[in-house]
């Protein structure tokens, strides 16, 4: 005696089952990617609002420095004086972890930049100040991601005085 199956239906997966996976995937694997994308732009937005407080305080510092002369990477600032002078870009690069790098210069600042040295950047704040009956009114723009062009990065602005 033979065993023979139960039934009439044949085992394996049908042409519907297969269209209706595919569809399924083709749907999905979109969606997860575009999530993943969008974490990323989250997570690169919250780290320069976390960074930034820290990036102000160093630019600060600079600032102060170019008023007594001292700065290395600024050039002198009169008390007394709106800066950067008309149409030039003060800027300062910034590493991942918000630390200085060096002072930049316009074109890369214009053109967005990867690398200052041999350090990578991932943060640029640009600097400009006004007199003021109370002093220079200064605002520290932090911007990222630094590699992008200056008219396409996300901007954070900051507005203090130096007395």
């Amino acid at each position: 005696m033979k065993n023979r199956p139960s039934s009439r239906t044949p085992s394996g997966v049908s042409l519907l089952e297969s269209v209706i996976a595919v569809a399924v995937i083709a749907v999905a694997v979109p969606l997860a990617l575009g999530a993943i994308a969008r974490a990323g732009v989250v997570g690169g937005s919250a780290r320069a609002e976390t960074r930034a407080p820290g990036i102000v305080d160093w630019c600060r510092i600079e600032l102060e420095a170019a008023r007594r002369g001292e700065s290395e990477l600024l050039p002198p600032i009169a008390a007394d004086q709106a800066f950067p002078a008309g149409g030039e870009v003060m800027a300062l690069a910034f590493d991942r972890d918000g630390a200085l790098v060096g002072a930049l210069p316009g074109e890369d600042y214009q053109d967005g930049v990867a690398e200052l040295g041999d350090e990578d950047v991932f943060f640029i704040a640009s600097l400009s100040g006004r007199p003021d009956d109370s002093g220079v009114v200064i605002t520290v723009t932090v911007e990222h991601p630094s590699v992008r062009a200056a008219d396409r990065r996300d901007t954070i602005p900051f507005h203090t005085i130096l007395p």
